[in-house]
Order: structure tokens, then sequence, then C-alpha cells
């Protein structure tokens, strides 16, 4: 009778055991899967940061104002204002989708003369430090070149700015078409993209 109580005992102790085990065990495991989820890191993105917002975020740089002039040759000028309130930049390049047109440079217009001519800033356009820049028809601008279909009027162009700093980002800018929309622009006065074309091209073969 003595066995058979102690027997009894025995098994509850081990059965109590289990129990707690088992408690354990799955505690164990809910600390485990816990611990194994990584929290997800949003992307830092300034308000309104995306190119369709009209201003996109580079670190210290914010670009701005974008837009696009063609005509109806195989050019065309972007314009954009950069914004730095950090130390010194350089747009050292500019990169378009080689399906949508041959290259893209950094021009800058140069007094040739009696005339004005572009001119690839082969070394980059500088960015102050807590300063800004403003790409225009006339003075700085984007050449995107060798299109391979005429842009039209209204549609996006994309491309991707390239600074020595703060690194690349892609924008685009809405395409207004010289002379589309009752427009009262002509290439050669407004835009840089008439007689300069020429210019333009004569870089391009060098």
């Amino acid at each position: 009778m003595h066995l058979t109580r102690l027997f009894r005992a025995s098994g509850l102790i081990a059965a109590t055991a289990l129990v707690a085990g088992g408690a354990l065990f799955a505690s164990a495991c809910g600390d485990d899967d816990s611990t194994a989820t990584t929290p997800t890191t949003a992307a830092t993105t300034a308000p309104g940061g995306s190119p369709a917002a009209g201003v996109v975020k580079l670190g210290n740089l914010e670009i701005s104002n974008l837009s696009a002039r063609s005509t109806t040759s195989d050019v065309a000028g972007l314009y954009f204002t950069v914004k730095n309130t950090g130390p010194a930049d350089t747009l050292t390049a500019v990169k378009v989708d080689p399906a949508v047109a041959g290259m893209a440079q950094v021009h800058e217009m140069v007094a040739e003369g009696a005339t004005m001519k572009m001119q690839e800033m082969k070394d980059g356009l500088a960015i102050p430090a807590n300063g800004t820049v403003e790409l225009k028809p006339g003075g700085y601008h984007v050449m995107v070149m060798n299109l391979k279909t005429p842009l039209k009027d209204g549609e996006m162009v994309h491309v991707e700015l390239v600074f020595a700093k703060a690194g690349t980002v892609k924008v685009e800018a809405k395409v207004q078409v010289l002379g589309s929309g009752g427009s009262s622009m002509t290439p050669g006065a407004q835009s840089g993209m008439g007689s300069a074309t020429a210019a333009a091209s004569a870089t391009m073969a060098h």
C-alpha cells in the first residue's frame, strides 16, 4: 500500500514537472518569435518629396521647379532649381534612359563674338554651400540629346541627377513643346535651343 502511494506521488510530481516544462518551452518560443521579428524602418522622405510633387530632397539638397522644353528636333532642355543647406557639392552628371535619348549633359551658355553658344560643363556644375543654383533658359541647363522619339507636350521626361557628395536621385519634369498650346516662345530667344543646337551637336562630336 505504501508502494502504491509512492508510485502515485511520483506520477503526480512527474506530471506537474511536464506541464511546467511545457509552459516554459512555450514561453521561450514566444520570446524567440518576438525577437526574430525585425521592425521595418521607413525611408526618410521630405514632405512632398516625390518627383511628381515638384520638390525632391536628397541629403542637404532640394531640387524643385522641374520643367522641360523641347523643339521639333532631337533635343530637349531640362531646368530646375537646386537649394543647398549644407557644404558645397557638384552636379557631376545626368543620366537618361538609353531607350529615351542618347545622352544628357550639363551645359552653360558662353559668349562667342556676338552670339551665344552652349558648352558642356565637363567638371560639373558647382552647388555652393548654403546657396541656390537655378538652371534656366539662357543659363545653366541640362541638355537631353539624340531623343529616340520626339517628346510630346505634357508628357514626363525622367532623368537621374548625380551629385558628388549627396549621391544620385531620380527626377521627372513635365515637357512643354515650344510653339504648342499657343506659346509665344521661340526656341532661339527663350530656350537657348535654336541656333545653339548646332553648337551642342559639335560638342557631342568631340
